[in-house]
């Protein structure tokens, strides 16, 4: 009998290691497009596919190599998604789309898109949701998306846009959901959201200093659920007190994540919230701070109380696995934080509400499996990709090994305030999905070579506040596919040649906003290749260093005469020649 329960006990582990694998596997794969597929009562366009869903025509043409719009010569009668990922079209010329006027969806990430033509959209007016994710955008005009006065979400994130006109949103009076995250974006136009109604929006990872309250904060208004705003350079002075003001304001949970101040140096990776009123603008009394911001006083009516529970058309979004949408990631605030009241699920409503116009399945509120977290930390499941984000900020861990269990298909993993002092090459034997990694304001002094070999995904790594000292090639073996690098506030002493050439993707760098070089054996600097890319220094400090004033040392001084007087620290004295 115990024979026979030991071998029904191992029957029983073995479906459960299958069904984790199976689990595990899902996160990972794509859901088979043809399930649940419904007989074609429209042709398809060769060399792509086609199939019928929730009574959805869904027509595939990804990575078939398209150069232009054009190129598709067949139409559709009836509403249709149209996915054209990871193309070759790098401009949308006007018209392009008059043919394809019946698109409810269409789907434009990966094609590194560098230019949208004026009315390009003209006679997309159905259209729903526009995906221009992961292209080469730069700017969004007045005339971007006219024709898309039915368009209710837009997803523009990983571009690398720097410039948004006031105009560029005014003809979209639908639109809920707008996503810019991991873009370029120094400002925001006044009036910029005068004419939208957003439930969600999401500004991660720009470059971010300030918003205003007058024509910008004052109309992101009552119908707002989500707003993310970390990864941005917050300036924490007197003007940021009008977006702390407006985050007083709006619901408790409509804030997702950490406003994290970059300067001053004081505030340095200090969460704005939790920096008292009279720190940020000491001079002036609350008062005198909003009446001068022109931020309104608040109110005790109930008739102009934010609503806790907002109504709004978050409901007629569908988010699935299968698609690129929108990344939610309710992350848990700090023990110490007054907690968030968990959100109701929203009543489930079709996309497309009419007579004639098919359902479509609501989101997913709940992650389908459970999730997976390190102990003590928080974690949060993006509905788009079944990823995570883990949270382990200010939480004491001496070493990166503590992480256990280990979270499955971890997407950004925050590590910032702790007290890691080394990293080591087996540190990440488990965190290859992830796409960023902060290890910020922590003690790290030593970077083993290939600590990062196993994270071939990452594009955004935060090393800034530690004290490395020495930066060397094989510190960033693996990194082909990263982007941004935040070294700021290191003791970093030496750059070993071609330090960074094994990063060929690589896009902004920064070493510091104030660079100490003083009392080093510096005889001369390079320009070219070096200094010249330091295009946003506030200071630098060349003091107490042998410097040998020949021919050679031209450049630098060439270089330092095109600064401000208040950028360079102190004298650079000559050493030699006698």
């Amino acid at each position: 009998m115990k024979r026979a329960m030991a071998e029904t006990l191992h029957k029983g582990r073995m479906l459960w290691i299958i069904l984790l694998s199976t689990i595990a596997l899902a996160w990972t794969t794509p859901i088979p497009l043809i399930e649940d597929s419904e007989e074609l009562d429209e042709p398809c366009f060769d060399p792509c596919y086609c199939e019928v869903k929730e009574s959805l025509f869904h027509i595939h043409c990804d990575n078939k190599g398209f150069i232009n719009i054009s190129q598709i010569t067949e139409s559709w009668s009836r509403p249709f998604k149209l996915y054209l990922q990871r193309n070759s079209m790098r401009k949308l010329y006007t018209n392009s789309f008059l043919h394809l006027n019946n698109a409810v969806s269409i789907n434009l990430g990966n094609n590194a898109l560098q230019d949208i033509q004026t009315g390009a959209f003209n006679g997309l007016r159905v259209l729903k949701r526009l995906y221009l994710h992961e292209n080469k955008l730069d700017i969004f005009r007045n005339d971007t998306f006219l024709g898309l006065e039915s368009l209710e979400y837009l997803q523009a994130d990983y571009n690398v846009i720097k410039r948004i006109e006031s105009g560029a949103f005014r003809n979209l009076s639908k639109l809920r959901v707008l996503i810019l995250n991991d873009n370029l974006i120094p400002m925001l136009p006044t009036n910029l959201f005068k004419s939208v109604s957003l439930t969600h929006l999401d500004l991660r990872g720009n470059r971010l200093k300030v918003l205003s309250y007058r024509g910008m904060l004052d109309h992101i208004g009552r119908s707002l659920m989500e707003i993310q705003l970390e990864e941005n350079p917050w300036n924490c002075t007197c003007e940021i007190v009008q977006l702390k003001s407006w985050l007083e304001r709006i619901p408790y949970t409509a804030l997702v994540g950490d406003i994290t101040c970059e300067t001053p140096f004081h505030f340095h990776g200090k969460d704005l919230r939790e920096i008292k009123r009279s720190k940020l603008c000491p001079m002036l009394s609350d008062s005198e701070v909003e009446a001068s911001l022109g931020i309104p006083q608040l109110s005790s009516s109930k008739e102009n109380a934010w609503p806790t529970k907002p109504s709004s058309m978050l409901s007629s979004f569908h988010f699935t696995a299968s698609s690129v949408e929108y990344k939610t990631s309710n992350k848990q605030p700090k023990p110490t934080k007054q907690p968030r009241a968990p959100r109701p699920p929203p009543t489930p409503r079709g996309l497309y509400p009419g007579p004639n116009q098919p359902p479509v399945a609501a989101y997913q509120t709940r992650p389908p499996i459970p999730i997976i977290c390190p102990t003590g930390c928080s974690c949060s499941l993006h509905i788009n990709d079944l990823g995570l984000t883990v949270n382990c900020k200010e939480r004491g861990f001496h070493n990166i090994s503590e992480l256990l269990p280990r979270p499955l298909n971890a997407k950004k993993l925050y590590l910032s305030g702790n007290l890691i002092q080394k990293i080591y090459r087996s540190d990440f034997w488990n965190f290859s999905s992830l796409d960023l990694l902060h290890l910020g304001n922590n003690r790290i002094s030593y970077v083993q070579d290939g600590a990062f070999i196993n994270l071939p995904n990452l594009k955004s790594l935060y090393l800034n506040g530690n004290d490395i000292e020495r930066l060397t090639p094989g510190m960033f073996r693996g990194l082909q596919s990263l982007h941004y690098l935040y070294f700021e506030y290191n003791l970093i002493r030496e750059i070993q040649p071609a330090a960074f050439s094994l990063m060929p993707n690589l896009k902004l760098l920064f070493l510091n906003a104030r660079l100490n070089l003083r009392n080093n054996h510096f005889l001369a600097l390079p320009v070219a290749g070096v200094l010249e890319h330091l295009h946003a220094i506030v200071q630098i400090d060349l003091k107490l260093n042998p410097w040998d004033c020949t021919c050679d040392l031209v450049p630098l001084k060439q270089w330092l005469e095109a600064l401000s007087s208040v950028s360079v620290v102190g004298e650079v004295l000559c050493a030699s020649p006698d």
